[in-house]
């Protein structure tokens, strides 16, 4: 039997909406300017209430370079760490832009869903 919040295959069911958004509000964080994944973080949380381990967005960010949607360089101060800063390409820019018609469906159907049940 499935608990509150979890019912499909093992996973919070409340998270099935954020799955494969995460890379998207990433790059509308770095799309404002360059930073760094600690500020990332930080605005993630702060503007789309997104909560996401660490871990996750550095490896996120890492497969966006690979891919080429970012691009990143070290940022070596005086004080403190070195840190890597990160840039959206033209690249990233073109499919942050694509994806927007996709996300116009997307709420037009979860709508739809939450209308749904709402109604039952």
């Amino acid at each position: 039997m499935c608990g509150p919040g979890r019912c499909l295959y093992g996973r919070s069911a409340a998270s099935i909406p954020l799955r494969g958004l995460l890379n998207l509000a990433i790059l509308c964080v770095i799309k404002q300017k360059p930073t760094y994944g600690g500020e990332i973080h930080q605005k993630l949380k702060e503007d789309f209430g997104i909560t996401a381990p660490r871990p996750l967005i550095y490896t996120l960010l890492r497969r966006m370079e690979k891919n080429g949607l970012v691009a990143s360089t070290w940022d070596i101060r005086e004080s403190g760490p070195a840190r890597r800063i990160y840039t959206i390409t033209e690249e990233g820019l073109e499919f942050l832009n694509s994806s927007v018609e996709g996300l116009k469906n997307a709420v037009k159907v979860i709508r739809a869903i939450v209308r749904a049940v709402e109604e039952a």
